[in-house]
């Protein structure tokens, strides 16, 4: 509650209290079988005149039938109240009151003169149990999304709508509890699709529409929803015609709403789309359910508790967006889409069939084989069902090509590599075909093959910029590789969600990796190697489709393993680690020739990267000695910066170079000191002379990016030697940090820590709020340093 605005904490309260209380008198109901919510339509000539009933009537149960009641009879007393001037809501409020808990109750009528007594049976309140449910399901999705965490607008907006909802369950009593309940009724509908349009405006990003035409229409549509309800219940008129009204704009209503979020669904990226997935399955469930029967209730009254019957689909909404929130990968919910559309368009067309086609066709047939009609039309039935699941199986590719075209892709090219590796002659081909396969499929940032040699898995194939460390035998993410039969699951920080955690250098590895899912190739209950895979470029997550069809591609890849001799796999691996290896420059040949121990575990350091500008273009138009001796001048002047400051050079790769302060020494400002390099490395390298013949300047910028945070900082394990180098989560900000300089056009990006820490230094950065960082799901504050108008 301490972070809810000022404004919520007062309504907040309220509403719940005011939930409570509906809720509890709804309970009371269920549990002492009150009677339930019915209209029996009444016209009344003047103040002085008894009503007339017209005929029509709302709600499950039939007057006319039960009680003998006819059109034009004149209700004179129910119970001990008279009914003079009383319209339908008065008649209504008197009956309940009248009948307290009981479900019959004395009436008076006359009809063609003569005064007759009769008994009006009501309706019971049990059938209240599917709008009860989900009032509960509503309200408890509402509390655990706005104290779970940080009260976004999406999730106050899904509170107010959720609980306003919640409100509508029917409780019996005296009068004032059904004018009380009727006024709720009105002011419900007055405000619901308000609400619910809102929500739909801003899930699942918080970002409404602009413009004051969408802030408009919803309340419009919503006012007028509750205009025909407050018709409905006090204004009176022909029951029939207000009921086609009301249900009539409902549906309305319902079908813009379809409309705003299939629009919302189709403008967002890829790991939007996951989320509004899971909520699009339980609007489209509840919405054409719901909004279904209501419009037949509109044409019959007596439909109504089928009405009320679909409200136990209406929990689908907040269950679906309570995962969508949490955990949206929880379940392929592609794969629930596709199938109940697939079944949902067969079912419909096989209840077709069995109410036109099958009569007629078994009156046919028992004319030629002499077979009963009845049991013709029972065996055609069963045939017809028999025919569901094989038309199941061909028609729900079809609906995953049209409408889940990664998804359809994914299979088809699973299905088609591999047949492949069986054609495989040798560990190498074998494992960079794979690699290969999976990455051209998945599209993930970086596709690693890990193999064991020795003591170690060493990597075999990397596709991506990822630099992929060793693992020892005994750590802890092999042995936990060891234990899973299938594909191990990893979060955004490169952890396991069960309870066994990763040591510090294997969780650090796999934040350098930004792993996502790591997959292991048994032999036997030997690991043979694994596979290691980052985030999809799309954005998208990988569900558990996703993960049999990798855990498919392992085994494939045990099987064939089989085939070739251990020492040949070794031999391989050896080999292909050779031709992967990249040279690391160490940091530390100070400490070591003092003798000192090198600091091994995570420590908090200040990571800068930094990256030249359009080197590529640089690169195409000159001569190899002239590119040489350009980037020798570049890694010599930041090399001396970054040792000047008290910084260590970590790696240099190609036109980029990564750079540690805080370690292996201790360095007292490191933050700041990462910031002066920065300025410094902007300076020097624009300063830089580019000698290359040419009449016109030119002149050499960079980008680079300043994080601040753990890091595993010491010694990794290669296959024949030890190097040293700082990984992790850290690193990869700085790292996306400065691949944003070139979208923010700035020379330097540093976040918050780095920032706040920095201080007066990086006093002429300027605040980014809210920045989307690609690869992380959350939005955070960064700070730049703009280009200037001369290095631009």
């Amino acid at each position: 509650m301490s972070r809810l605005a000022p404004l919520d904490k007062i309504l907040v309260p309220i509403l719940v209290a005011l939930w409570v209380v509906v809720f509890g008198l709804g309970v009371r109901t269920l549990v002492m079988g009150g009677p339930s919510f019915f209209i029996l339509e009444l016209s009344v000539g003047d103040t002085g005149s008894y009503p007339v009933l017209t005929g029509d009537f709302f709600g499950p149960w039939a007057p006319y039938e039960q009680a003998d009641l006819r059109p034009g009879d004149r209700l004179i007393r129910v119970g001990d109240a008279d009914l003079r001037a009383v319209g339908t809501v008065g008649f209504l409020a008197r009956t309940l009151d009248e009948a307290e808990w009981d479900l019959s109750v004395p009436l008076l009528l006359e009809r063609d003169g003569e005064r007759l007594e009769t008994t009006l049976v009501l309706p019971p309140g049990t059938f209240q149990h599917s709008p009860m449910a989900a009032s509960l399901t509503l309200v408890a999705s509402a509390l655990f999304l706005l104290l779970r965490g940080r009260p976004t607008p999406t999730v106050r907006a899904w509170f107010y709508f959720a609980v306003t909802w919640a409100l509508a369950p029917f409780f019996s009593g005296g009068a004032w509890e059904f004018y009380f309940y009727v006024g709720v009724i009105v002011v419900l509908n007055s405000v619901l699709f308000g609400l619910v349009f809102r929500f739909a405006f801003l899930f699942p990003d918080d970002r409404a529409p602009e413009g004051r035409w969408h802030r408009i229409w919803p309340w419009v549509l919503s006012l007028a929803q509750g205009l025909a309800s407050a018709v409905l219940f006090f204004l009176g008129g022909p029951l029939s015609i207000v009921m086609r009204v009301f249900f009539a704009i409902m549906c309305f209503n319902s079908i813009a709403l379809l409309a705003v979020v299939t629009g919302k669904y189709r403008g967002a990226d890829s790991v939007a789309r996951r989320q509004m997935k899971w909520v699009l399955f339980g609007t489209y469930c509840v919405v054409l359910l719901v909004g279904g029967t209501g419009a037949a209730t509109a044409f019959d009254a007596r439909l109504f508790p089928l009405f009320l019957a679909s409200f136990w689909a209406v929990p689908l909404i907040p269950l679906a967006l309570v995962i969508s929130v949490v955990r949206f990968n929880l379940f392929d919910i592609d794969r629930l889409l596709s199938a109940a559309a697939s079944y949902n368009v067969l079912l419909v067309i096989l209840g077709a069939g069995a109410l036109v086609g099958v009569p007629r066709l078994a009156e046919a047939a028992s004319g030629v084989v002499g077979v009963d009609p009845g049991t013709g039309q029972v065996l055609l039935s069963l045939a017809l069902a028999a025919l569901v699941v094989p038309a199941h199986r061909r028609l729900r590719p079809q609906i995953d090509r049209v409408f889940f075209k990664e998804r359809y892709a994914l299979d088809r090219g699973i299905a088609e590599l591999l047949p492949t590796l069986s054609a495989c002659t040798n560990t190498r081909e074998l494992t960079e075909r794979a690699g290969a396969g999976l990455h051209a499929v998945l599209r993930p940032e970086a596709c690693v093959v890990y193999a064991r040699v020795g003591e170690s898995y060493v990597p075999v194939f990397v596709e991506g910029r990822a630099v992929p460390p060793a693992f020892a035998a005994g750590s802890s993410l092999i042995v936990a590789l060891r234990e899973h039969r299938g594909p191990l699951s990893l979060d955004d920080a490169g952890r396991r969600p069960d309870e066994a955690p990763l040591g510090p250098f294997d969780r650090a590895a796999l934040e350098t990796l930004r792993a996502e899912v790591v997959v292991p190739v048994r032999q036997g209950d030997a690991l043979a190697a694994f596979l290691c895979l980052g985030p999809k470029r799309s954005g998208d997550v990988y569900t558990s489709t996703d993960r049999s069809l990798l855990a498919a591609v392992a085994e494939k890849v045990s099987t064939e393993l089989r085939r070739f001799d251990q020492q040949e796999v070794t031999r391989e691996a050896q080999a292909m680690q050779e031709s992967l290896r990249r040279y690391v420059p160490g940091a530390v040949a100070e400490q070591l020739s003092s003798g000192a121990e090198l600091v091994s575990g995570t420590l908090e350091v200040s990571v800068l990267f930094v990256d030249l500008r359009g080197y590529t273009g640089f690169a195409e138009s000159r001569r190899a000695e002239e590119i040489f001796a350009t980037v020798n001048r570049y890694t010599e002047t930041v090399s001396q910066i970054v040792q000047k400051l008290g910084g260590s050079v970590v790696e240099f790769n190609g036109d980029g170079m990564m750079a540690v302060f805080g370690t292996p020494g201790e360095l007292p400002h490191k933050e700041r000191a990462a910031v002066e390099a920065g300025y410094e490395i902007v300076d020097a390298v624009g300063a830089l002379p580019v000698d290359d013949g040419r009449s016109r300047e030119e002149k050499l910028s960079v980008g680079v990016g300043i994080a601040t945070g753990e890091a595993f900082v010491g010694n990794i394990r290669a296959v024949d030697r030890m190097i040293w180098s700082v990984i992790g989560n850290t690193t990869n900000l700085a790292a996306r940090l400065q691949s944003l300089t070139r979208e923010l056009d700035a020379a330097l990006v540093i976040d918050r820590a780095t920032w706040e820490r920095a201080q007066p230094t990086a006093a002429g950065f300027e605040k980014r709020p809210d920045q989307p960082i690609r690869g992380r799901r959350e939005t955070q504050d960064v700070y730049v340093l703009p280009l200037r108008s001369d290095s631009q």
